[in-house]
């Protein structure tokens, strides 16, 4: 194993670590508050006020049908837009192309790619 890849495992082992005892400490703070008789009254109100909120927003949404399904359409747009700029920049990126973009502003945005290590099924 390369000296960079046995570092890469050292720091997942201790990452893991690290994540484990968040845990442990999350889970106590978790339930001491499961203990706590305000904190459950105060929760039981912010669940009544999200059902209240989420009603409401339902009848705005119901009263303008065309604006929803307008929203809903904008929505999806956006969505595939952003997945089609993510894969040419990324085409352009191996390519070894330098990718800049600027709004109407003279903002600039350049692509930030992230790494993120899964857990992979186990191979019997």
């Amino acid at each position: 194993m390369s000296d960079e890849l046995t570092r890469l495992q050292e720091i997942m082992t201790e990452t893991r670590n690290l994540k484990k005892e968040r845990k442990e400490i999350k889970d106590g703070f978790k339930d001491e508050l499961a203990n706590n008789e305000a904190y459950q009254k105060i929760k039981e109100q912010m669940e009544t006020l999200r059902a209240e909120k989420k009603s409401a927003e339902m009848q705005a949404r119901e009263s303008s049908p065309s604006d929803s399904q307008k929203l809903e359409d904008l929505e999806t747009e956006i969505k595939a837009n952003e997945e089609l700029m993510s894969d040419l920049a990324f085409n352009l990126l191996m390519e070894n192309k330098t990718v800049e973009l600027t709004d109407e502003y003279h903002n600039r945005y350049t692509p930030h790619f992230v790494v993120k290590f899964k857990k992979e099924d186990a191979v019997s």
